[in-house]
């Protein structure tokens, strides 16, 4: 791997005041310099700036409990609240209006909630940066199949979720 580029400037960042003009000056202008950087190692980069520690759970077993869980969410079977440790603000109020909608569906038809029969099919784990792990899980009810895509981040030593759509 080739180390990077940098752009060496010529001429020094010296802060100015909002009122002080630009200055200028009549010397000549000389071309800025490139040269090559080596990378830092991770170990003398900031915290800030290291990756997130990783879970210990695997973030694939993650993802079909939650998968699991929110679709017996959905069918009334268990309350969205359980849930609020696991997933962000913006999917937990996806997911409150999607309840409210399949409980006035299930009001409308006198259904009762039901714990749903689900057999957890493929689950599939791509990690495209550390510390956030994308997953789909393939879900099998009675006559149905259903894939939920979960993007889980890793927060505070434990997984959430930041993104969940069910197809």
């Amino acid at each position: 791997m080739t180390p990077p580029l940098a752009l060496l400037s010529s001429e020094p960042d010296e802060p100015r005041g909002l009122d002080e003009p630009e200055r200028r000056t009549d010397a000549p202008h000389r071309p800025a310099e490139l040269f090559l950087v080596e990378p830092l190692p991770p170990e003398s980069l900031p915290p800030e700036q290291t990756a997130p520690s990783e879970p210990e759970l695997d973030p694939g077993l993650a993802a079909e409990g939650l998968a699991r869980s929110v679709l017996e969410v959905l069918a009334g079977a268990r309350d969205l609240q359980q849930l609020t440790r696991w997933v962000t603000a913006d999917v937990h109020a996806v997911l409150r209006a999607r309840v409210q909608l399949s409980t006035r569906a299930r009001s409308v038809l006198a259904d009762r909630p039901v714990r749903p029969v689900l057999r957890i099919g493929t689950v599939k784990v791509a990690r495209p940066v550390p510390g956030v792990a994308e997953t789909v899980v393939v879900v099998h009810g009675r006559g149905r199949a259903r894939a939920v895509a979960i993007r889980l981040e890793a927060v505070g030593g434990r997984w959430r979720a930041s993104a969940l759509h069910i197809l």
